[in-house]
């Protein structure tokens, strides 16, 4: 038998150094960016991670595109026809709720899978921080959440212009003034639904107990309104009502669009509607300090 060799053994695993142009934090932010949107949406990966976030898209764009169809190929199809994809300040009575789901969705699958896999260790060996990490990820929750709600936004804008007795291109013009509207109504959406997500998903550890957890919150929030009496002015109630998550929004929007309030939970404490565009930027900011300092110590 013979002896053990005492030399060692080089193994060529094919391995060859970056040898071109070192690109930065800015490249790094992107490529983050790019890799979470591709994630979120399940692309090249499998088919399975494609069902629920391509089927909230379906159930957002669908029906806006079949009431634009129906614009054009029915004899005597009005607005009043369209009923709620008539009117762009109603309508996010529907994608707000399919956007909200669509949140439980993409923020934990931007953070969690992250921690769970070891993969921050990898991140932080390179040129990146923890607010970069973040600002990526909040990017892409972002950037998702806007277009789910504004691309059906836009194909009801052309619906809606079509009908519009002096011809097409003047009910661009004319729809067009509710533009600033629906953007600030979508920022208040994105803001109020998005931050909550982002917030749980820093702490929880698997990505259905943090979707579960968030979907249970933005429910009970906006069950708080019915335990409110109407045109009530105890302290309490005016304390509770800013943290309303689930109808903050709701009023941001009535108060761009300069509705009658609905009688959500600000108005039912005798707040003005300006108080949940407040309370949707507290949140967020306070979200982006606490995930920061909890990330700090992983970079």
């Amino acid at each position: 038998m013979a002896p053990p060799s005492t030399d060692g053994t080089v193994y060529d695993l094919g391995y060859a150094p970056h040898e071109g142009t070192r690109l930065g934090r800015r490249a790094a932010i992107r490529a983050m960016f790019v890799d979470g949107s591709r994630r979120v949406l399940g692309l090249r990966r499998k088919a399975m991670t494609k069902v629920l976030p391509w089927a909230l898209i379906g159930a957002a764009i669908i029906p806006a595109a079949w009431v634009v169809a129906l614009t054009f190929v029915m004899a005597g199809f009005t607005l009043d026809d369209a009923d709620i994809f008539g009117d762009p300040a109603q309508f996010f009575d529907m994608i707000g709720m399919l956007a909200m789901f669509f949140v439980a969705l993409v923020a934990p699958t931007l953070l969690i899978p992250d921690r769970q896999h070891g993969v921050l260790a990898i991140y932080a060996s390179r040129p990146v921080r923890a607010g970069d990490y973040l600002l990526a990820r909040g990017a892409t929750l972002v950037a998702l959440t806007s277009l789910f709600m504004l691309i059906p936004h836009a194909i009801l804008y052309v619906g809606i212009s079509s009908l519009y007795e002096d011809g097409f291109r003047a009910g661009l013009i004319h729809n067009g003034k509710q533009i600033p509207e629906i953007l600030g109504t979508t920022a208040a959406y994105v803001l109020a639904y998005g931050a909550p997500a982002f917030l749980i998903s820093v702490f929880v550890r698997r990505v259905p107990i943090a979707t579960g957890v968030y979907v249970f919150i933005m429910f009970m929030t906006g069950a708080l309104v019915e335990a409110m009496p109407r045109a009530t002015e105890l302290l309490i109630f005016k304390v509770v009502a800013p943290l309303a998550l689930f109808w903050n929004p709701l009023s941001v929007r009535d108060w761009l669009f300069d509705r009658e309030p609905d009688q959500f939970a600000l108005d039912r404490a005798g707040l003005e509607p300006w108080v949940g565009a407040v309370s949707i930027v507290l949140i967020a900011i306070a979200t982006a300090v606490i995930a920061h300092r909890r990330y700090r110590r992983d970079f």
